[in-house]
């Protein structure tokens, strides 16, 4: 199974020497654009930045404080206004965690399936309007208990499950593209623990495939008897929806008939 090494990052790492992530064999990253209300992570521009100049691909996640649906749509915003700069190779994530359920709480709000479901399809669907690839981050658990079954075949799924020893050959079964398989990584350029992701999408080319022209609406009748009127001489196909006197129509009668008798 063919798969690609990344991380997920915020200004929790601090400063990361992105050369050395490179080198390391990292082959993409997940970074926290924001949270909440608007508030852009601390190292976003920064990270977003390095990854450009290195050419390392990378998406983002959007750590949501929502507790509403026009709540989710205005993070989705948010989260659009602040990637704007940046080409993104992968996934627009959203990341609905224990700390957001703590959070609704707090304000008096209680998150059923029905609103934590409501809020993902808000967040994503703003964000796939805007023409970018919409993702969930989750665990099984938030999966099983906050999101109806119909989220994960609708919208791609980047799981978090940490397996002691993880093979990637063989991913979770809720696993979609993408899976985070530890929150305890290690990698060069990075101080201290750092999330590691495996891709199994190759999102690079999957994002950057251009749309499939819609097909042609079919002919009407009508509309293919004026081509054939035109190319037989019948016609030159001006005022299609005009009346025709009896003399015109001894004209389109004449020539159709010329037409046959040369054409003999």
């Amino acid at each position: 199974m063919g798969y690609r090494k990344g991380i997920d990052v915020s200004y929790h790492q601090g400063t990361i020497n992105w050369p050395e992530v490179k080198a390391a064999g990292i082959e993409f990253a997940m970074l926290r654009a924001g949270y909440g209300k608007g508030n852009v992570d601390a190292k976003f521009h920064e990270y977003a930045g390095e990854c450009t100049r290195l050419g390392i691909p990378f998406g983002v996640y959007w750590f949501s404080y929502a507790y509403t649906e026009a709540m989710a749509a205005a993070e989705a915003q948010y989260c659009l206004d602040t990637i704007a700069p940046y080409k993104l190779s992968y996934p627009v994530a959203f990341d609905f965690e224990y700390d957001s359920v703590n959070y609704a709480q707090k304000q008096g709000v209680t998150v059923s399936k029905t609103l934590a479901s409501a809020m993902a399809r808000a967040f994503l669907n703003a964000i796939e309007a805007a023409g970018h690839y919409a993702a969930i981050y989750a665990n099984p658990d938030y999966l099983n208990r906050y999101f109806d079954a119909d989220i994960p075949p609708r919208y791609d799924v980047w799981l978090a499950q940490w397996p002691d020893n993880p093979n990637f050959d063989s991913p979770p079964a809720k696993a979609g593209g993408m899976w985070q398989y530890t929150s305890s990584g290690s990698v060069k350029g990075i101080n201290g623990r750092v999330d590691l992701d495996i891709a199994y999408h190759d999102y690079p080319s999957l994002i950057g495939q251009p749309a499939e022209p819609a097909p042609a609406p079919e002919k009407t009748e009508a509309e293919l008897a004026r081509e054939w009127a035109m190319a037989q001489g019948i016609t030159d196909g001006s005022s299609p929806d005009a009346d025709a006197t009896r003399e015109q129509i001894w004209i389109m009668m004449y020539r159709q008939a010329k037409s046959e008798e040369e054409n003999k």
